[in-house]
């Protein structure tokens, strides 16, 4: 058993709280809607003018009804200084106001051994919550000159969401080197810490980014320090931003592609997935390819589609009261890209989150929408968490005993000791979703949780700390006719908050416990349930010593979207349009710039340019890169290649690349291109732009490749409002099963050529790039 700690908190009856309600000033909690009207839409960005800079987004719902948010420290708003992480709550997901920042000047970090000169940056926050605190967890990067950085993972405690936050005084996981090429070191990208908990009682962090890639380490039971060896779930230049919510028995590993995150209106920044039955992994996207190793895998889940959002990635997820969940990412507005200067303006957006035969996908494949939306729900029989101090009778039939106390967290309800049960005066009916957090009082014997009753039917969810088990029963009649008893981790505090669900669809109960609603479950059930029909009563239960409950809701069970929009269809090979170099080099090719062409064998073979570049922004004199252009057909089509470029398994020096190109100039195109970043290969999607007197470029790192072959497609469509080109990429490693990707955009007028390219190889390098093949496909 675990020593029961003093409560910080005081408790009084429900008659003198009605009383000193106003004295005491204690804030409302945020009203939900309790009837079944039409749901009210909203229009992303949902940070608006409140927070307009908001980036690499955490949340976790408050016990005081609100949803907290935390982000990366960049200005709010323009003119606005770099900030030590900030903070927001919503009550409906839609609507945010600024709480405040993490750290002051007094309160941050400083023991990275640097003095007051260097750059301190606060980036992309993970929030959790581990025995009776919250825990922050965050990227500490410091600049203080030249090869003198500093990367770490560190972590601040509250007593609230909202704070005041403690640094813990020592990193979670340190500075850390790695080698990029074989024999060589360099510090290791340790940023964008993801915090999971599993059933077996232990914690594990994810961190990592472009230097090193992503890894998972075990931590401590107090979740302060990491603890053992890390395991390697991605390999460097190809994912970040890890993200993990557990699913029908998989962890789903959300990662954000590398090379766009930050481009201003050429950002990319797509969000994919890999699930594994472990947390270390391997991790696999929907066809069975390793996230992990040189030609990783991952399934696209939100990419961007040619609105005006880009970037949107570095996602968490958030749950409405139907047991909706959200996809909550940044994203930048390609037509306002920047706070100020060349600092991006990423704005808070959501998703709705849907499950098509196993795999998470947003809006039904259609992905982050612009324009009115359906809102999160905020509907329920009942909601209530306790902040006014009082219970009140429209919400809970009276009984004697019950009493509402406060914490730093907020208002909660404690029971009286022996079997209680407090029911709420709103009958449920029909799909339900049944949620609250509960603790056991002191000394914490007995069970604690919430009950539904329809007619002669029960459903229990409790805590038992006398078997230290999770126990779901079904009654009927008063007679038990299942009981499920799940063992709850080793250390587990019955004394702390956790939080209980339970979701009855039809004939079908699920029932989850976790720390603190997030999605990595300590325990897990399904039930079937015997016919019922009717209202149903929702009852707070305890039985033996006193239990506290808080946060408590009943609300229609959200209906489950369960079918995406297909992907395109792709016609015959237009006659005419393309080039199977059978007989040599075609007419309508353009060369540019002599790109030494060689055809025979029906390939037709383009070398690598040494020390040549298209895209700016590399160390290298840019818009030297020969191309192969031709003028495609008129209206909508695809463009199909297959490229080979033997880049083995060597660590290519350089940037090489060799691909598709839609080409409306030096400064503006669209490129597809299979690369090398290093070790990595992947498929850079890219574009390249003017903007405001420079010229920004942007890529998104796709896959899988498992060869030194892929399979490459450009869909081309205009965009029936703007006239805009409008370019969709997909690739396949077969040529046969095709991944769709996002969308790149070139502006209206005559639609631009498209080409071949190869270009970027380091000098010395020698590589070659052959094609088999330029196919137009009908769409």
């Amino acid at each position: 058993m675990v020593a029961r700690r003093a409560k910080p908190y005081c408790v009084v009856t429900v008659a003198v709280l009605v009383g000193l309600s106003l004295i005491l000033a204690v804030a409302g909690s945020p009203q939900p809607r309790a009837s079944a009207e039409s749901p009210p839409a909203f229009t992303n960005p949902v940070g608006g003018e409140t927070i307009p800079n908001f980036a690499d987004p955490t949340m976790i719902r408050g016990r005081d009804g609100y949803w907290y948010a935390y982000a990366t420290g960049d200005p709010l708003f323009p003119g606005d200084h770099y900030r030590r992480l900030m903070i927001a709550r919503s009550a409906d997901l839609v609507r945010w106001e600024y709480v405040g920042d993490v750290f002051t000047e007094k309160t941050e970090p400083r023991y990275d051994g640097f003095g007051d000169e260097a750059n301190r940056l606060y980036w992309a926050p993970d929030i959790e919550y581990v025995d009776g605190r919250y825990l922050l967890y965050y990227s500490y990067v410091v600049n203080a000159g030249v090869d003198r950085h500093w990367r770490a993972i560190g972590v601040a405690t509250a007593p609230a969401p909202q704070g005041p936050w403690t640094d813990s005084g020592a990193y979670v996981t340190g500075p850390e080197t790695w080698e990029p090429v074989p024999g060589t070191q360099a510090w290791r990208n340790v940023i964008d810490p993801e915090v999971v908990a599993t059933p077996d009682g232990t914690r594990y962090l994810y961190y990592g980014s472009v230097d090193g890639g992503v890894r998972v380490v075990p931590l401590s039971a107090d979740g302060l320090t990491a603890v053992g060896e890390p395991v390697q779930v991605t390999l460097e230049n190809r994912y970040e931003a890890a993200h993990l919510v557990y699913r029908d028995g998989f962890y789903y590993l959300f990662l954000s592609a590398i090379g766009g995150c930050c481009a201003g209106p050429a950002s990319g920044y797509p969000v994919h997935v890999g699930r594994a039955r472990s947390p270390l992994g391997p991790f696999l996207d929907r066809d069975g390819h390793s996230v992990l190793g040189r030609h990783a895998g991952g399934t696209p889940v939100q990419v961007p589609t040619g609105n005006r959002w880009v970037s949107v990635g570095h996602n968490t997820l958030a749950t409405d009261l139907a047991g909706q969940q959200w996809l909550v990412t940044h994203a930048i507005d390609r037509s306002n890209p920047y706070l100020q200067g060349s600092l991006n303006r990423r704005q808070l957006v959501i998703s709705r989150l849907d499950w098509v035969d196993g795999w998470p996908t947003t809006n039904g494949g259609r992905g982050l929408l612009d324009g009115p939306q359906p809102a999160p729900s905020m509907v329920a029989t009942t909601a209530a968490a306790f902040e006014d101090g009082t219970l009140s009778p429209r919400v809970w039939q009276p009984r004697p005993g019950w009493t509402v106390g406060r914490e730093p967290a907020g208002g909660f309800l404690s029971s009286p000791p022996g079997r209680q049960a407090l029911g709420a005066t709103r009958l449920t009916r029909g799909d339900v979703r049944l949620r609250g957090a509960v603790r056991h009082g002191d000394p914490g014997q007995g069970s604690a949780g919430l009950s539904l009753t329809r007619g002669d039917l029960t459903v229990e969810a409790v805590i038992d700390r006398d078997t230290e088990s999770f126990v779901i029963m079904v009654r009927r009649d008063g007679r038990v006719g299942e009981r499920r008893a799940l063992p709850l981790p080793a250390g587990f505090r019955y004394d702390d908050w956790h939080e209980l669900e339970l979701r009855i669809r039809g004939r079908h109960l699920e029932a989850t416990v976790t720390d603190h609603g997030l999605d990595d479950p300590l325990a897990a059930a399904e039930l079937s349930l015997p016919p019922t029909s009717g209202g149903g009563r929702l009852d707070l239960i305890s039985n033996g010593a006193a239990a506290d409950f808080d946060d408590i809701t009943a609300a229609p069970l959200y209906v489950p979207v369960t079918t995406k929009v297909p992907d395109p269809a792709v016609g015959e090979p237009l006659p005419g349009a393309g080039d199977e170099f059978d007989h040599g080099l075609g007419s309508g090719w353009q060369p540019l710039r002599d790109p030494a062409a060689e055809v025979g064998a029906g390939r037709l073979t383009l070398p690598v340019q040494e020390a040549a570049e298209l895209i700016d922004q590399r160390p290298v004199p840019d818009d030297g890169a020969a191309l192969l252009l031709r003028q495609p057909p008129d209206g909508d089509w695809t463009v199909e290649t297959k490229i080979t470029v033997p880049y083995g398994e060597g660590y290519p020096a350089a940037w090489p690349q060799a691909g598709l190109i839609a080409y409306a100039g030096d400064d503006h195109f669209v490129n597809l291109s299979y690369a090398a970043a290093r070790r990595t290969r992947h498929v850079a999607f890219g574009t390249e732009l003017p903007w405001d007197g420079r010229v920004v470029y942007g890529d998104a790192r796709l896959g899988p490749t498992t060869g030194d072959t892929v399979w490459l497609r450009l869909r081309h469509e205009t965009d029936p409002a703007t006239g805009e080109h409008h370019y969709r990429a997909a690739t396949s490693v077969d040529g046969d099963h095709w991944v769709w990707h996002g969308v790149r955009t070139l502006p209206a007028g005559p639609t631009p050529r498209i080409g071949l390219a190869a270009f970027g190889a380091a000098p010395g390098a020698r590589l070659t790039a052959t094609f088999e093949y330029v196919r137009f496909l009908a769409s």
